[in-house]
């Protein structure tokens, strides 16, 4: 009884964990961190997951600490540049794509990235 007991109670942890998680109201769950090209560090908790959203100051490193994915661009309107411009040449230089749990940091000569989107965020 005691072994039907506890696995029930994980049972219902699990669901109530899905339907918290299922429940995200618009938002990436998590926070985004980002430091300016002056060394200033910038927290942005929850950002709704629909739209272009702008880095005030830039952003040369940004950690990505939400539940999704983000894409970074260096123009302020999430809009693709050619491959190359204000990205000394990298590869990828459309924009950057940041997965959940990950960072990536600055790169000599590249542009910081001043806009970002939530990959797969609402229509």
């Amino acid at each position: 009884m005691i072994c039907r007991s506890r696995a029930r109670r994980r049972a219902g942890g699990v669901l109530l964990l899905l339907a918290v998680a299922g429940c995200s109201n618009g938002s990436a769950l998590g926070t985004i961190q980002y430091t300016t090209p002056a060394g200033q560090v910038v927290k942005i908790q929850s950002p709704d997951d629909d739209g272009c959203h702008r880095l005030p100051g830039g952003a040369r490193s940004v950690r990505n600490y939400t539940v999704d994915d983000i894409r970074l661009y260096v123009d302020e309107r999430c809009e693709l540049t050619k491959a190359g411009d204000d990205q000394s040449g990298r590869t990828g230089g459309e924009s950057f794509y940041l997965g959940t749990q990950a960072s990536v940091a600055f790169t000599p000569g590249q542009s910081p990235w001043l806009s970002y989107s939530v990959v797969g965020g609402g229509a």
